[in-house]
């Protein structure tokens, strides 16, 4: 395996169900970056990583901030402005300046989100789809029937005045009589609540499709996305997906800028996890996906929820590869699985006697198919001290360059820990 030549502009895409680990590979490849782009996702989105013993835990600022990057927000992400106001304090008291750029297009996310968000997983009951009840989904279908606030009125009181006075009766009826909910809500509260925000936020807005346009050729550009390729909204498990494009195509539209080379990398956590309802093939309902849950801290960085999890899924993966198009793979949390004395892998799925190497296109087949798997011998060693290629356990290197040949994508980061550190370039 080649030594790793970071390349850019670079795109982060997570290539499972999300929380694959791109907190951590953010930061560690935003210190030859000079850019760092959040391009999609909500607060709904936790990023986290660990540096020196402390846990940083981020929903909406890119994970670039700790290496004093110049961060961006394009207009692809939607903002909970409480929950950035509390990112960015959380950062200026460890006297951490915060060098951010958000685009006047971005959607804003607001009370009545949340609450029609709550409604509408109460209505749906056993199909419901597994939101965090923080009005994502519903401030993106707000920004497709423009019907949404953008962060341009959020910093314009009478505007914002205007169209709050506007919107709020129908969400609210639209609350009470199609979802049979109550709600508290106050137009008057909400008025003054974003008024505050955005007077405290104004000092932040800039034109980010124009600036990243105009730098991409002579900066280099780090872009992260959020969640992972089977929670796109049209290519993943739908309907249990987020409203967004999560692939790495998403980028130029939801920055802002011009088709043009962009290399990926794909985050691949050496397991899988998934959170909410949808198909799992791979899941584990035994001692052993306990055990890597505890042992891996699979508990959602915001919802605190149990993840799902399972084994490796290569059909799974070989479709990420396909409609991302990774230059190379971060293979993350490699570690977790020591300590096990055998590992499967699943090749390929089996659908009415058929063999699948990628995950159908129709749900319901999907549903239906059935993992079969390859046994690898497991590994009893610690990882977290080791540095190199090398020093790693022999089934260590087996069970990653099978992965890397399977996907014929180069693995060109290997996590070993959660620590900035932990982690070996190849």
């Amino acid at each position: 395996m080649s030594k790793f030549n970071i390349q850019y502009p670079l795109v982060v895409v997570g290539a499972q169900w999300g929380d694959e680990g791109k907190g951590k590979v953010v930061d560690l490849l935003s210190k030859k970056a000079d850019y760092v782009v959040r391009f999609n996702g909500g607060n709904n989105a936790g990023h986290s990583f660990v540096v020196s013993g402390e846990k940083f835990k981020l929903s909406l600022l890119p994970s670039g901030v700790l290496q004093k990057k110049k961060l961006f927000l394009s207009q692809g992400v939607v903002i909970d402005p409480a929950i950035l106001l509390s990112e960015i304090d959380f950062f200026k008291k460890r006297n951490i300046h915060i060098d951010l750029m958000i685009d006047p297009r971005v959607q804003i996310v607001m009370p009545y989100h949340k609450e029609l968000d709550r409604a509408t997983e109460l209505w749906k009951g056993k199909n419901a789809t597994g939101s965090l009840h923080l009005g994502i989904g519903y401030c993106y279908e707000d920004k497709n029937n423009r019907f949404g606030i953008r962060f341009e009125d959020l910093i314009s009181p009478a505007i914002l005045k205007e169209k709050i006075l506007m919107l709020f009766p129908k969400k609210k009826r639209q609350i009470e009589l199609v979802f049979g909910q109550t709600t508290e809500l106050s137009k008057k509260k909400i008025i003054k609540d974003y008024i505050s925000f955005g007077k405290k936020l104004k000092q932040y807005m800039g034109d980010v499709s124009f600036f990243i346009q105009k730098n991409i050729a002579n900066k280099n550009v780090l872009f992260e996305g959020a969640h992972g390729t089977f929670l796109d909204g049209v290519f993943g498990t739908y309907p249990y997906t987020t409203a967004i494009h999560t692939i790495s195509g998403a980028v130029f539209p939801y920055v802002g800028i011009a088709p043009q080379k962009i290399y990926s990398i794909g985050i691949v956590k050496a397991y899988t996890t998934r959170v909410g309802n949808g198909p799992f093939p791979t899941e584990l309902f035994d001692k052993t996906g306990e055990k890597i849950r505890d042992v891996g801290g699979e508990y959602g960085t915001v919802s605190k929820r149990p993840r799902r999890c399972g084994w490796l899924d290569l059909p799974l993966l070989r479709t990420a590869v396909r409609l991302s198009g990774f230059s190379s793979i971060a293979l993350t949390k490699i570690d977790v699985l020591s300590q096990l004395k055998e590992l499967l892998i699943c090749t390929h799925y089996e659908l009415n006697g058929e063999r699948l190497n990628e995950v159908p296109a129709n749900i319901s087949d999907f549903n239906n198919c059935k993992p079969v798997y390859k046994k690898m011998k497991g590994w009893e060693a610690d990882l977290s001290q080791i540095k190199n290629w090398k020093q790693l356990p022999k089934e260590v290197q087996t069970y990653a360059q099978f992965i890397g040949k399977q996907l014929h994508v180069p693995i060109s980061i290997l996590s070993v820990g959660p620590e900035r550190g932990q982690e070996i370039y190849l």
